[in-house]
């Protein structure tokens, strides 16, 4: 499973136009009134403010080479802040074998970087933008989330040690192909390296398998096949 394009909400549009484009370097794309877009290796995402009610905003992770977290860690903080926790800028996952750092675009998305040390691909080339290999975790915030769970479920999306989803813990949910993932949770869940917590904002999210899923407008969940 692969994460091919998510469409995010933000009411600052303008601000997040400058700050990926001038501040990180991105190539603006499919620019309207209302919408950018972004490439991040495999993935794209698009921000809108069409329609935005309150302030949006969402965690995703991109995956980065796996040689290449410290030098990736310094990139980012010549840019912008690192979000921090306990005093540290960065974490280890022994279960994902994996190294993050955190920080936030003026949306207050919650963005990850992260070197699965077993699975990326390294690189020989100085780290910059084009470094990102894909989007490999993006959240997914529900009010029902065991209802959403079991739907997902019904699709071939399931949670990624098989292990009982719980309507209070985040879930890992993928097709178990490729370690890409998205992060099933309910609202109030706090997001780690931040002093926000999760909350049900619309977002659509395209598959490779050509599945399409999110939550519109009302904060319904629906998933296309």
């Amino acid at each position: 499973m692969d994460i091919i394009n998510a469409k995010l909400k933000t009411e600052k549009l303008k601000e997040m136009k400058e700050f990926y484009e001038q501040i990180l370097g991105f190539s603006i794309e499919n620019e309207t009134s209302n919408s950018f877009r972004i490439t991040l290796g495999k993935s794209s995402i698009e921000f809108n403010d069409q329609e935005v009610i309150g302030m949006p905003y969402y965690h995703f992770a991109c995956d980065i080479p796996s040689n290449q977290f410290e030098e990736a860690k310094n990139w980012i903080k010549n840019k912008t802040n690192l979000l921090t926790e306990d005093g540290t800028d960065e974490i280890y996952f022994a279960f994902s074998v994996a190294k993050s750092f955190y920080f936030e675009d003026p949306s207050g998305n919650i963005i990850e970087f992260i070197a699965r040390l077993e699975d990326n691909p390294p690189s020989n080339h100085p780290f910059s933008i084009d470094s990102i290999q894909k989007l490999s975790e993006m959240s997914l915030i529900v009010p029902d989330k065991m209802a959403v769970a079991n739907q997902m479920i019904n699709n071939h999306i399931v949670e990624r040690g098989d292990s009982e989803i719980m309507s209070t813990s985040l879930s890992f949910m993928s097709d178990k192909k490729t370690k890409v993932y998205l992060l099933l949770a309910g609202p109030n869940r706090r997001w780690l390296f931040s002093n926000k917590v999760s909350k049900v904002f619309p977002i659509e999210i395209t598959l490779d398998s050509g599945t399409v899923l999110g939550v519109n407008d009302k904060g319904e969940f629906y998933i296309n096949n």
